[in-house]
């Protein structure tokens, strides 16, 4: 497993990680989909999720199965889940698929609530 506190480039993408505070400069804007790649038990049992991010399992998003928001690869794509390395993981799968914009939050949505931003199960 890769450390997700490393910025730059990921598994030859141009995705990079980005800090809560980054994130939270994103969060709610036209534009920017935030997704969660976790199964919603996990996401129940343990941290929530970010308010508005999306569900799409880590098996969609490799296997190119996304909701038709994702039609648009202009999108900021920004990816968490508990810790960061599933987010790392599917944002190197977004950036594989031609999106341009696409980051992953370090420390994911652990450090979202350490941070002290609201979460929703």
């Amino acid at each position: 497993m890769t450390s997700c506190t490393n910025t730059g480039t990921v598994e030859n993408s141009t995705a990079t990680a980005i800090t809560v505070a980054e994130a939270k400069t994103y969060h709610g804007r036209a534009g920017v989909e935030f997704v969660d790649p976790r199964p919603a038990e996990a996401i129940a049992a343990t941290t929530g999720k970010i308010p508005g991010a999306r569900l799409v399992s880590i098996e969609d998003i490799e296997a190119l199965n996304l909701p038709p928001v994702f039609a648009d690869k202009t999108l900021r794509v920004v990816t968490t889940c508990m810790a960061g390395p599933m987010a790392q993981r599917a944002a190197a799968a977004f950036a594989k698929a031609g999106f341009g914009r696409v980051n992953w939050i370090d420390g994911g949505t652990t450090a979202w609530l350490e941070a002290g931003y609201p979460t929703v199960r």
